[in-house]
């Protein structure tokens, strides 16, 4: 049922997006069309899984979100229909870090939001190394996305990916040192697509 959902629901608000909240995208060929990779964006909204989810139209992703949204059972059931999974924010949710890795060695696509709370004036707030934890462990791609937010009616929003961002000679170190440095990078990589002209 999941995947036809997923489908369904993205065929649902395709056309709805597309009139209301039109993106500018660029770079999505970075998105490989099979295998696992993380695709990790900056977070303004809580339509950004559904706005992402759109501009990746060949491959479904899987997303987290937080714990409190999956305590109303009728909403619990349309983000698992909608193949998103819980993770309980302010501590390592060992769970959700499984189920990144299974999805990731299943060749899934997992789509993270490292800033792990929204910056709803889009301004730069740190990342959190849970990324960079599942992303070494898994040694999987990662692709950085910005969305240039916020959102307004009518109003194209500049929807950017980046090239992998290049965590190989980290190796599957993961001491604080490391996971720092590997979320520095990413965390840059996001950015620097925000300060393309």
């Amino acid at each position: 049922m999941g995947q036809k959902f997923y489908r369904f629901w993205c065929g649902l608000i395709r056309p709805i997006y597309a009139v209301l909240y039109p993106a500018d995208v660029s770079g999505a060929e970075n998105v490989p069309e099979e295998g696992a990779c993380l695709v990790c964006a900056n977070h303004i909204s809580n339509r950004d899984p559904f706005y992402l989810a759109l501009r990746v139209p060949k491959r479904q992703l899987h997303f987290m979100a937080k714990a409190e949204l999956f305590k109303f059972k009728p909403l619990a059931a349309l983000m698992r229909a909608l193949m998103a999974f819980p993770v309980g924010r302010g501590h390592n949710d060992l769970n959700a870090i499984r189920t990144s890795l299974k999805l990731l060695a299943d060749g899934h696509i997992l789509g993270l939001f490292p800033q792990g709370t929204r910056s709803r004036d889009n301004s730069r707030t740190p990342m959190l190394n849970g990324v960079s934890m599942i992303a070494i462990r898994a040694q999987k791609p990662v692709i950085p996305v910005y969305i240039g937010g916020p959102y307004r009616l009518f109003r194209r929003t500049p929807v950017r990916f980046g090239k992998p961002v290049d965590l190989s000679d980290l190796g599957r170190r993961m001491d604080g040192e490391t996971l720092a440095a590997a979320t520095k990078r990413i965390e840059d990589a996001v950015w620097g697509l925000g300060s393309r002209n």
